[in-house]
């Protein structure tokens, strides 16, 4: 299996995980900043970050490698400034499998050669490889993140409490 099929399909099923874990929280905390222990964010605020990442960072440095250039001089709106805390975690997370989409259409692009290609990117120079598992990695990282939330909502809520 080449580079480009094997990304394709571990983000592919990142993308349904991510998706996954969402689900698992209760609709009417999605949106509610957790128990302490937890950290600070939400779960829609979870999904705007992994929608605002890929877009504004994943995707520019991904097409370094099809042609494209990072304008040291863009301006990046700040993430903190865009995040809406009323999105709805739907939207968001249809915004972002859309935008995960555009990313996947790029994998069968890539020629194998490049995959080992060395570029000037966000993190200094890496190559593409190292750019797309640094995306995969994201979003395991907020699986994770995600699923804690799911899964120890109530004992961090209990916890809060005795305190």
């Amino acid at each position: 299996m080449n580079d480009s099929a094997w990304f394709q399909t571990q983000l592919e099923a990142s993308s349904a995980g991510f998706a996954w874990a969402v689900a698992q929280i209760p609709a009417e905390r999605q949106d509610r900043e957790p128990p302490a222990p937890l950290g600070p964010w939400s779960a829609a605020r979870h999904v705007f970050h992994l929608l605002f990442q890929e877009r504004e960072v994943a995707l520019p440095n991904w097409s370094l490698w099809l042609g494209g250039s990072l304008n040291p001089d863009a301006v990046t709106p700040e993430e903190d400034i865009a995040w809406d805390s009323r999105a709805a975690v739907a939207g968001l997370l249809a915004q972002w499998q859309q935008g995960r989409a555009v990313l996947l259409a790029l994998l069968p692009q890539f020629p194998e050669a490049a995959w080992d290609e060395t570029r000037p990117a966000l993190w200094g120079a890496v190559t593409l490889r190292w750019v797309v598992t640094k995306t995969y990695q994201h979003t395991a990282k907020h699986i994770h993140e995600v699923l804690s939330l799911a899964l120890y909502w109530d004992t961090a809520e209990a916890q809060t409490r005795r305190r």
